[in-house]
C-alpha cells in the first residue's frame, strides 16, 4: 500500500521511505519513540510535514495465530527521521504518534547514514527485510558460541531454527557430552574454525 501525505515523500508498505539511496553527503538520523503500534501514523504525519521518516520493516512468520500478519516494524516503538540542518525539532516532537525524541544526557540519539543505507539495502525492492535473509548467516552443522544468558561462553553445533525464527536448537558441548538446547538466536554467534 502506498501512503502519501501533503507534499510527503512516497512511502511503500505504509512505513518505508521509497526514495533512491541518496547521494547526499553523510547525515545523521534522529531516533524517535512512538506510541505503541503507532509507527504508521507517525511516518504518515512526519512525511506530511516535509520530514524524511524511515521505519524499517521485517517480514517474519507469525509465531502464533494472533500474531500480526505482513511486515512489522523491525524496531517496534522507534522510527528514524533525517536530521535537517535548518529543520526545527518542534515539528518532529509534536507530531501525532510520536512520544518524543530519544536522547541521552539531553543530547538527541542519532544513527549514521551508513546504518540507514544498510537497512534499506537489506529491504531491497520488497520494502521489508525477510527474516530468512538474516538467518542465512549460520548454517546447519556450524560451530556456534553462546554469547548471552546463563550458558554464555559454551560452544556447540548449530542444528537449525525453530518455528517463528526467534529461537534456535543447538547441540551444546556440556558435561562430557552433547545436550540439545533451545536458545534465542540473538545469543548465538558463529565460531571460526
Amino acid at each position: 500500500m502506498v501512503c502519501q501525505g501533503h507534499n510527503a515523500p512516497a512511502m511503500t508498505g505504509d512505513l518505508s521511505y521509497s526514495g533512491v539511496l541518496s547521494n547526499r553527503p553523510e547525515r545523521d538520523w534522529l531516533v524517535l519513540r512512538t506510541k505503541p503500534r503507532q509507527e504508521r501514523i507517525a511516518v504518515h504525519h512526519l512525511g506530511g510535514r516535509g520530514a524524511e521518516p524511515y521505519c524499517p520493516l521485517l517480514l517474519q512468520p507469525p509465531s502464533h495465530r494472533w500474531a500480526p500478519r505482513g511486515p512489522v516494524p523491525l524496531f517496534p516503538g522507534y522510527i528514524f527521521v533525517a536530521r535537517e540542518p535548518q529543520g526545527s525539532l518542534n515539528s518532529v516532537r509534536y507530531c501525532p504518534g510520536i512520544l518524543g525524541l530519544l536522547s541521552f544526557d539531553r543530547e538527541p540519539a542519532t544513527v549514521e547514514q551508513a546504518l540507514i543505507d544498510e537497512l534499506r539495502q537489506k529491504e531491497g525492492e520488497r520494502g521489508y527485510i525477510v527474516l530468512e535473509d538474516m538467518r542465512s548467516r549460520i548454517e546447519k552443522g556450524a560451530r556456534v558460541r553462546v554469547t548471552g544468558g546463563s550458558l554464555q561462553g559454551f560452544e556447540g553445533v548449530f542444528q537449525g531454527y525453530i518455528k517463528g525464527g526467534r529461537r534456535a536448537r543447538i547441540l551444546l558441548d556440556f558435561l562430557s557430552g552433547r545436550r540439545r538446547v533451545e536458545l534465542d538466536v540473538t545469543a548465538l554467534s558463529s565460531v571460526s574454525v
